[in-house]
């Protein structure tokens, strides 16, 4: 199969959009419009996942399917440059990008090492970090990023991060922070960052990764001693299986290990278990 085309699970993972939901707009709306492999299985190409990426985040505002789902790309420029006004980008953003596209691993994380070194691990995640992945996923989204320049960044940035967090784990104190995010989560830099953070502040640190069984996390809960356990959540993540995941951790682990949630898929919920707390930003952490 040519690599440009995705199944459908691909598809609902990194869309954040169930495939049952996917069958009724291609039924109702006329997309996606999936092509069929020699198995008659539904695979769509790239530029469908785009679009619906952007659907996805219009419909985080509150927008309905039937208004959003039927519009062509331009009509979704339009409404996307209501809704999200252009941001300017420093020159250093820009510069990492331009790296970027032109694939050469080593100088790109040269640039970031070099940033890193003049502005240390904190404003280096939320003066560069944050921003530059936002840039990039507005433009893989409009077309003018290849999914493969995303994958490369992410790599050579999560490549680095575990790096220094090494070097700065080695004078940490308590609290012991346990991160992971669940089966079904494979989106591990938000859980990367959190940890660069919290090494940043002497917090001692052990980063699971991604996609770690329930069970497996309250046993490591148990093992490690931890005192606190994060979990980040994309916006790509099911929504609704976010509660019963979090009921299902809170009833399992200890009352007095505090829970963090964090990343774009937590910005929704509302009441939380007790002992859940709930981190939309990276400043408002409470170390």
């Amino acid at each position: 199969m040519n690599h440009q085309y995705l199944s459908i699970g691909a598809v609902e993972r990194d869309s954040g959009i169930a495939r049952d939901t996917l069958r009724v707009w291609e039924r109702r709306y006329g997309f996606p419009e999936p092509l069929r492999n020699d198995k008659g299985e539904r695979i769509y190409p790239e530029g469908q996942l785009r679009r619906l990426q952007r659907i996805r985040r219009l419909l985080d505002q509150g927008l309905r399917p039937g208004k959003v789902v039927v519009l062509n790309d331009a009509d979704l420029d339009v409404l996307e440059s209501e809704l999200y006004p252009d941001q300017s980008t420093s020159d250093s953003i820009e510069h990492i990008l331009t790296v970027l596209q032109s694939s050469d691993s080593s100088e790109l994380e040269a640039r970031l090492s070099q940033l890193y070194q003049q502005q240390g691990m904190e404003p280096f995640i939320t003066e560069t970090v944050i921003p530059l992945l936002y840039t990039v996923g507005e433009r893989w989204a409009k077309g003018k990023l290849q999914i493969f320049e995303e994958h490369l960044l992410s790599e050579v940035l999560t490549r680095f991060l575990n790096s220094e967090i090494s070097k700065l784990q080695k004078n940490t104190r308590k609290p012991r922070v346990l991160l992971a995010t669940l089966p079904g989560e494979e989106h591990t830099l938000g859980l990367l960052m959190f940890a660069a953070l919290l090494s940043s502040r002497n917090i001692c640190v052990t980063n699971l990764g991604g996609e770690v069984p329930l069970d497996q996390i309250v046993l490591a809960v148990e093992r490690l001693n931890a005192d606190v356990l994060g979990i980040t959540f994309s916006g790509a993540y099911q929504y609704e299986n976010i509660r019963s995941n979090m009921n299902q951790l809170r009833d399992s682990i200890p009352a007095n290990v505090d829970i963090w949630l964090g990343g774009e898929g937590v910005k929704r919920m509302r009441k939380l278990p007790k002992g859940v707390t709930r981190f939309t930003s990276f400043d408002k952490l409470p170390f």
